[in-house]
């Protein structure tokens, strides 16, 4: 009877265990469990657990760095929305702290990790804004910004000029970064940067009025344009047309020479089109490859770049 007994009570428990929120080992003060979760990428779970310290504990100084970790979470979940409310709650809160001065870093870094979703999410306005507060917030101060996240924020501020094609501007943010004490490998990617927005800025687009006037001629205007397969196709095909026009007439076919002519007309018109058109394609090409060349230079920093670790033990 005994065995029957603890067969049930274990059949009980084992359906309903599975919809039982987790419960915390460790106390309401104690916030290692959730850094743990972080730390092995139980993401959701460090979420619960972080809210739950900082809910608890609104006044320790840890809380402020706990916020930082529930961002992050959010980040790496893919909730970029949750993460940015997050980390503009926890930079408005520190900038309003009588404890500026002990959690200047943490400030910091704040402004870095929304620059850095902003920047994944494509969000460039956002992100200049975004900038230009945490240099009056941070740098400004003489806070001073971690030359790591330093270099990031430079790179990733030239690399969203270079997304909307304004190579001036990004050249004269990649002004800004100085190689002392910087990663070899930054300094490297600086260096092939330079060189990119400098041959895009000399860069001198084809002219697609000159590719109209070439095309008088069928396909010089595609050869001019860089595409000779589709000017000897455009040479061939308004020759082609032109002879049996000239043909067909000569033979007195009169009906059919004026069908030819028509033919003929509509070609030599898709001729002067098409290089034009060819033309301002390859400019574009050009552009768009320049742009693509660079961006894949450029490191996109990771959400785990965390300068506060010995705060948090990570």
């Amino acid at each position: 009877m005994i065995l029957i007994k603890r067969c049930i009570l274990l059949l009980f428990l084992s359906s309903i265990i599975p919809f039982m929120q987790p419960v915390s080992l460790f106390g309401e003060n104690d916030f290692g469990y959730a850094v743990y979760l972080y730390k092995t990428g139980n993401y959701p779970g460090a979420i619960i657990e972080l809210n739950r310290f900082i809910y608890h504990n609104p006044e320790d100084l840890y809380s402020s760095y706990l916020r930082l970790l529930v961002a992050l979470s959010y980040a790496n979940t893919g909730k970029h929305n949750s993460a940015l409310g997050s980390l503009s709650a926890l930079s408005n809160h520190l900038e309003g702290s009588p404890y500026l001065a002990d959690t200047h870093d943490l400030l910091c870094e704040s402004y870095f990790h929304s620059l850095n979703i902003m920047f994944r999410q494509k969000m460039f306005y956002d992100f200049q804004v975004q900038k230009e507060q945490m240099q009056v917030s941070c740098v400004n101060l003489d806070l001073g910004l971690n030359r790591e996240l330093n270099d990031y924020v430079i790179f990733m501020s030239a690399a969203g000029y270079i997304y909307n094609l304004e190579w001036e501007k990004a050249s004269e943010e990649l002004d800004e970064f100085q190689a002392l004490n910087s990663d070899p490998g930054t300094i490297r990617m600086k260096s092939l940067l330079e060189i990119e927005l400098k041959e895009a800025m000399d860069h001198r687009d084809k002219s697609p009025v000159l590719g109209g006037i070439l095309s008088i001629v069928p396909g010089l205007g595609h050869f001019y344009a860089g595409r000779p397969a589709d000017g000897a196709r455009s040479l061939l095909l308004n020759t082609a047309f032109a002879a049996l026009t000239v043909y067909a007439f000569y033979e007195r076919q009169y009906v059919l020479g004026g069908v030819l002519a028509a033919v003929e007309g509509v070609l030599y018109a898709s001729n002067i089109y098409g290089a034009v058109n060819a033309v301002q394609q390859e400019n574009a090409i050009y552009v768009i490859q320049k742009r693509d060349n660079m961006l894949k230079n450029i490191a996109v920093p990771p959400l785990d770049v965390i300068t506060v670790r010995k705060k948090l033990d990570l």
